[in-house]
């Protein structure tokens, strides 16, 4: 007899297909029983586990003994005795095949139906994740901008792919070295998965390690090591990003593809310039943003054909100039020229397309041409976190309130434990007259850092407005001090003075101020206007907007210059930058 004869004899078919038809019942049963009770998640797993041990146990037990009406009896005790198999048998077998059929039909359409549900979920709510800082493996301190620029590249990749939304390095970074567990930080942050990786530099080799870990249930889904040469390394950064998208099933459209192909080469030093030159930058101080523009200066002379070099030297100087660091007229051409270069180098390089928008809106005054350049980066790079922040600065100055709210608040879900976006968000209310909503939105950026003096003079202005005058003046003050007495937080300090009649205090800071080498126009212009001086005001609001002061953008919308908005100079004024009247009479 074949051995196929044998076991069919033996009922090791008829075993096999019931024990398969019993453990998917009970899979069932365990998978309803997770969802109700509340028992951990590898509970699940146990029970699959427990379920394929004991199928070779059960085929052994079916070859070994016999189910008789007696009882259970040694196969051997039966000897060569063929089996009567009567109707009975034949109609038995009929049903468990039947059922054998089904469970497997079913159990390929669940697949199926499954991956379907996935994607369509995929599509239409975006998978969710965040890239933890990298762990430096070389733990050498002055190394620390590498690490961080590497982070921030590969975020910026990720952002990259629409339908993966991707938190912000700067919400990310506050977990840096953090000992909570893997789903607490993926409830904080609401994503579907958490990327860790390490980094180790040896000589001019690079090794990337990372690894994607389930949110929900601390599961690792992926896990990968990447050496690349340095002079091959931003390559790296879409390879990683792809394979992350493939493992989590979201769509990666063809231009997507194309944009996350790199194999340009980069000198290694001319790379570590420009990885620390924007690491400086991002500092926002004086020193620490004058020294990161030479860095990048640098980057430009030695690869004059490396865009991101360009796009960061622009924005660097643009920044500068917001902050009064630098006057902008000094630094307006090399700004310019710098963007365009790197969008004539790269027209698809999001970063590009951010600073040429912050030239033309925060030097040039040029709404328009600027809105249209950061429409571009974001079909570019819908998860970029500077270009979401540029435009919601863009619209709410320009009094768009129903597009900047609804971009702010994406911001913020992508950059959730930033400053800088929950101060957008009060900009806007503030902008848009919603003082509580304003007040409420600085309060939150002060949450998270209480020692920078530009949120405390933003939050000072909307608490004047709501008659909360003693608060004004106290976060007004906390800004001088903060900022050891920069011109601008004078200025704001003199106007709020003024505005409440103590017109000694205004006049004494006027005097502090005209003895500041660093007071412009436009800080001069706010302590007349609280003065009442309107007519001065307006002047020196002229010879601002000559100088390019980045301020004017506020005046359109900005309930603090009210009382000009009758006056023909002004109107006219506010009608050069927008081509058209103010929206708050």
């Amino acid at each position: 007899m074949s051995i196929f004869a044998e076991l069919k004899r033996r009922n090791v078919y008829r075993v096999a297909a019931l024990y398969v038809i019993v453990s998917w019942v009970l899979l069932q049963v365990a998978d309803v029983l997770l969802g109700m009770l509340p028992l951990p998640p590898w509970i699940g797993t146990l029970v699959f586990f427990l379920l394929a041990l004991g199928f070779p146990v059960a085929l052994l037990l079916a070859w070994a003994f016999e189910l008789t009406p007696e009882g259970v009896r040694r196969e051997s005790a039966t000897g060569g005795e063929v089996r009567k198999t009567g109707s009975s048998f034949g109609y038995r077998d009929l049903l468990i095949g039947a059922a054998f059929v089904a469970v497997l039909a079913y159990a390929f359409y669940a697949h199926y139906r499954s991956g379907v549900d996935e994607d369509a979920a995929a599509a239409a709510s975006g998978y969710s994740i965040v890239v933890l800082p990298l762990n430096d493996l070389t733990n050498d301190p002055t190394e620390a901008y590498f690490v961080e620029g590497m982070h921030e590249a590969l975020i910026t990749e990720f952002s990259k792919i629409e339908a993966l939304r991707v938190i912000s390095r700067t919400s990310a970074a506050a977990y840096r070295d953090s000992a909570k567990p893997v789903p607490q930080i993926a409830r904080e942050l609401n994503v579907n998965a958490v990327l860790e990786g390490s980094v180790l530099r040896v000589g001019d080799t690079v090794r990337v390690s990372a690894q994607l870990i389930d949110g929900a249930t601390d599961r690792h889904l992926w896990a990968g090591n990447y050496d690349r040469r340095m002079t091959d390394i931003l390559a790296l950064f879409g390879d990683i990003a792809q394979e992350i998208a493939q493992q989590v099933r979201v769509t990666v459209t063809p231009d997507e593809q194309a944009r996350l192909v790199n194999t340009r080469s980069i000198d290694p030093q001319v790379y570590e310039r420009y990885l620390k030159g924007r690491h400086l930058c991002d500092k926002w101080s004086p020193q620490e943003m004058s020294q990161g523009a030479g860095l990048l200066r640098e980057v430009t002379a030695l690869d004059p054909d490396y865009a991101p070099g360009y796009a960061a030297l622009a924005s660097c100087l643009q920044y500068q100039a917001f902050f009064d660091y630098v006057a902008p007229l000094e630094i307006r051409a090399e700004s310019e020229a710098a963007a365009l270069q790197a969008v004539a180098l790269d027209e698809e390089l999001a970063d590009a397309r951010v600073a040429l928008s912050g030239i033309l809106w925060y030097l040039d005054l040029n709404p328009d041409a600027a809105e249209r350049e950061l429409e571009r980066a974001l079909q570019l790079n819908p998860g970029s976190d500077r270009a979401l922040l540029h435009g919601s600065w863009l619209l709410g100055e320009s009094g768009q309130f129903d597009e900047a709210i609804p971009l702010t608040h994406k911001a913020i879900r992508l950059n959730p434990l930033a400053t800088s976006t929950h101060h957008a968000l009060g900009q806007v209310y503030y902008l848009a007259r919603e003082f509580d909503q304003s007040i409420e939105a600085y309060g939150e950026a002060l949450e998270l850092n209480r020692n920078d003096p530009y949120l405390h003079f933003s939050l000072a202005v909307p608490l004047h407005f709501k008659g909360e005058q003693a608060a004004a003046f106290e976060a007004a003050r906390k800004a001088v001090e903060l900022s050891s007495g920069e011109p601008l937080y004078v200025a704001g300090l003199a106007w709020l003075s003024g505005t409440n009649g103590f017109d000694a205090e205004a006049e004494q800071l006027l005097r502090e101020l005209e003895a500041d080498p660093r007071a412009s126009a436009f800080h001069f212009a706010l302590v007349h206007l609280g003065l009442g001086n309107h007519q001065q005001a307006i002047d020196l609001m002229l010879q601002a907007y000559v100088e390019r002061s980045s301020h004017l953008v506020y005046i359109k919308e900005g309930a603090m210059f009210d009382p000009l908005r009758r006056d023909q100079r002004f109107k006219h004024l506010v009608t050069r930058i927008w081509g058209s009247a103010p929206g708050a009479e």
